[in-house]
């Protein structure tokens, strides 16, 4: 807990770790990435975006928060400052918050190519001057382009001469906590590196909130009557007449996924020239994971089906039939990528924000399928990095009538859990009904089964969600093959942003080096 008799003393408090610099780089670059548009007005991202939201409701930064607000909190305030080498913010008072009542208290999290020099700075005690420092520099005729250090530390001197300019030594990762009303400025003195910045605004429950005309930044202060800011209560209760009171965000689809098995022709191939077609197979929410998606997709001799991309949400690429090549680059300039030759049975995990693509360099086409899932909470454990499981362990020769090799176990950013192995059926052999409190996608590569009371020939994709009552049996003439990806969800409260903010991706990894036989 931070001092809040420094708080009241000298306007700010801070640094305080409320993240890994790994985790702060993860939403530096999922917000490198949000929308520009926001619904009413640009500060209010955690209306809309459950990963600002999860960090502006930590239990770390709560706690902080009702000991300098009291209990009934309300965020009002959620906005991305990314500044660009030499960018300057110059010095002002935040217009929403300077009223001279006080009780604003905002958090500013360094999330990329945080240090000193391009962070914040602080004039000390300058929340308790009385007034905005606009009202001062307009009385002096001094515009927004024009208050130097010089000029700011002379008004500062004329209401208390101890007033200093304060630099706090913030890392990535690190949030200062600082009254509304006080005087900073922002700045990045880094040669060639952009830096960003999460700047989260509370007040009271009980003080409206009110949205500036930011067309006059200069004193006298403009305000629109018309509209009223979406106001999220994170602490106690919050008066609905202050403000208008919004429900958190969320990413949870509206439709729970139920069993299911999805048959892939062999001779898939598509029509007209076209190079590539994707076929959902289904879409929705389970137990586990807020957001679930899978699709199998035919793609033609030469082609692929996009140039390498990243995205939140975490993915499994399974090749069904046919002979590909993944391409994992560093950054979407790699002019020499890593490049995986990828026959029916290879599978890779990419998890959030890796770059990746795939191409068939084959004379036939190829089908693959993709499992793809994110929620709107994140883990605080080390995540899995990227992970490829070769098409060998599939091809690998049945002992005994069942065989289990696991191939990957471990957190990753939206599950406490995700675990594959590949399971070899002798014909007639299986396993008896039952539940499972974690969801199962399987990627059917060789051979028949029976599930879902169903008989299912390869290649296919199966779905049994979590508390689904199911067997297995191999129905026909020949072992069956299948990968297995057990999917297990987490509620935990936080954890760890494009190429252009300089992150790279983590080097990928063989699931072949990790995987041991387990007994028959």
């Amino acid at each position: 807990m931070l001092s809040r008799e420094a708080f009241v003393q000298n306007g700010f408090i801070g640094p305080l770790r409320l993240l890994t610099a790994d985790r702060a780089h993860f939403f530096a670059r999922h917000f490198a990435g949000a929308p520009e548009q926001r619904p009413v007005w640009r500060k209010s991202l955690a209306t809309i975006d459950p990963l600002a939201y999860q960090i502006a409701t930590s239990s770390v930064l709560l706690d902080e928060l009702r000991d300098l607000l009291g209990n009934d909190i309300i965020l009002w305030g959620a906005s991305v400052v990314i500044k660009q080498p030499g960018e300057v913010h110059r010095w002002h008072c935040d217009i929403e918050s300077c009223a001279s009542s006080g009780g604003h208290v905002s958090v500013w999290i360094g999330l990329l190519n945080t240090q000193q020099g391009s962070a914040l700075r602080l004039v000390r005690g300058s929340h308790a001057f009385g007034m905005p420092l606009q009202e001062l520099t307009a009385r002096e005729q001094v515009s927004r382009a024009d208050r130097s250090d010089e000029l700011i530390l002379r008004l500062a001197a004329e209401q208390n001469d101890g007033a200093d300019i304060a630099e706090p030594d913030v890392t990535d990762g690190e949030a200062i906590f600082f009254d509304g009303r006080i005087w900073h400025d922002a700045q990045n003195a880094l040669r060639d590196e952009p830096r960003l910045a999460l700047l989260l605004q509370y007040a009271r429950a009980d003080i409206p909130v009110r949205v500036p005309d930011f067309r006059n930044l200069e004193w006298p202060f403009q305000f629109k009557d018309n509209v009223r800011p979406p106001v999220l209560c994170v602490s106690g209760d919050a008066d609905g007449e202050a403000n208008d009171i919004v429900a958190p965000p969320t990413v949870r689809s509206h439709r729970d996924i139920v069993p299911a098995a999805h048959a892939i022709a062999r001779n898939l191939s598509c029509k007209d020239g076209t190079p590539f077609m994707p076929v959902s197979c289904f879409e929705g929410r389970t137990a586990n994971v807020d957001s679930l998606e899978c699709h199998y997709s035919v793609l033609m001799p030469g082609y692929s089906p996009h140039p390498p991309h990243a995205h939140l949400d975490e993915e499994i690429l399974v090749v069904m039939n046919g002979a590909a090549e993944v391409v994992v680059p560093k950054t979407k300039e790699d002019e020499a990528p890593q490049i995986f030759a990828a026959p029916a049975g290879t599978a890779i995990y990419y998890p959030s924000f890796q770059l990746h693509t795939i191409r068939n360099v084959s004379t036939e086409p190829v089908s693959y399928a993709m499992l793809r899932w994110k929620s709107g909470t994140l883990g605080e454990r080390q995540s899995l990095t990227p992970q490829l499981i070769q098409w060998t362990w599939v091809r690998k020769q049945v002992r005994g009538p069942l065989s289990m090799t696991p191939l990957l176990d471990g957190p990753t950013g939206f599950l406490d859990k995700l675990h594959a192995h590949v399971t070899r059926i002798q014909p007639g052999a299986g396993y008896a009904a039952h539940r499972d409190t974690h969801d199962v996608a399987i990627f059917l590569i060789e051979g028949d089964i029976a599930v879902l009371g169903r008989p299912i020939a390869a290649p296919a994709v199966v779905f049994l969600p979590a508390g689904c009552l199911h067997d297995m049996k191999a129905a026909g003439a020949q072992p069956a093959k299948y990968l297995v990806w057990e999917l297990h969800g987490h509620a935990a409260e936080i954890a760890p942003a494009r190429d252009a903010l300089g992150v790279n991706p983590t080097p990928l990894r063989d699931a072949h080096a990790l995987a041991r036989e387990m007994p028959t």
